[in-house]
């Protein structure tokens, strides 16, 4: 793995890695992009695994996340697409064949794959969601205030970085250790050993709210890449059949079709199973 810089048009430098293909290489590659107050760490495992199969991989910090820059700049779907577009022109091979983001990193990958459909020289051939993106956020709610109260994250900068240690040996029991080295990536420690978010609640708050404004069935009927679609099912039959539906809503918006893989599991479905997602995308790149 090679860590990297790119300068945005406003002086804001984001952080990537490549992962280098080992053995025969695919002749393709692909960017990984994290969800809101993630960082790249959650996608690393898929990234290797990728790596192995022969698709040359990059994972991006994206704005105000993990160790890019860019802490109360603007922020939000666009500003992060137009920051993968300048990522993506200092790339020495040129433009990845596919784009895949999971959750709000979901929307950004839509949004680019939209700004870059009528520029050949930059178009990717799949735009991949995992479990985001899907619908418009905004219209799940009846006002903006229920919206915040729901979705704004807890208050916890401030609180011992052993108690989060914890919480995060529950939430994320039998999975691989490694994506407890992530969660910890998200927020700096002080010498009291006290966490705070890396990304801010302000900043946070910013994005959420540029999400719940963004339409994604616009961005699809846009598209000139093929689209694949990961919804995570949780059990629920009601509320599985819901996003089904909606994902298979959006796909039927994109010109190009594309793939819908519903998978069980959470809502972090590329570190839970990292060998199945890995597979998916190969798979996708491959068709």
């Amino acid at each position: 793995m090679e860590t990297l810089e790119a300068k945005m048009t406003d002086g804001v430098r984001l952080v990537f890695d490549r992962f280098d293909p080992v053995g025969p290489s695919l002749t393709a590659s692909v960017i990984l992009l994290h969800g809101l107050s993630s960082n790249v760490r959650f996608w690393w495992p898929v990234a290797r695994l990728l790596s192995e199969m022969g698709v040359c991989t990059y994972t991006v910090d994206q704005r105000g996340h993990g160790r890019s820059g860019g802490a109360s700049t603007p922020m939000g779907v666009d500003q992060s697409a137009q920051d993968l577009m300048t990522v993506v022109r200092d790339l020495p091979h040129g433009e990845p064949l596919g784009v895949i983001g999971q959750s709000w990193g979901a929307s950004v990958a839509l949004h680019y794959g939209a700004l870059s459909a009528d520029i050949p020289s930059i178009r990717p051939y799949v735009v991949g969601l995992v479990d985001g993106g899907f619908q418009a956020m905004g219209r799940s709610f009846p006002s903006r205030e229920e919206a915040h109260k729901v979705l704004r994250p807890a208050d916890i900068d401030g609180q011992p970085m052993s108690e989060l240690e914890a919480f995060f040996e529950r939430r994320y029991e039998d999975w691989d250790p490694e994506v407890l080295i992530a969660a910890r990536a998200g927020f700096r420690v002080d010498e009291e050993g006290r966490a705070y978010r890396r990304l801010g609640i302000a900043d946070h708050m910013v994005i959420l709210d540029d999400l719940l404004d963004y339409e994604p069935h616009v961005d699809a009927g846009r598209l000139r890449s093929k689209l694949l679609l990961i919804p995570a099912l949780s059990g629920d039959p009601e509320a599985d059949e819901m996003k089904t539906l909606a994902a298979g809503r959006l796909l039927a918006e994109a010109p190009n079709q594309g793939w819908l893989r519903p998978m069980m599991g959470d809502h972090d479905l590329h570190a839970q199973y990292p060998e199945r997602i890995a597979t998916i995308i190969f798979e996708s790149l491959s068709a």
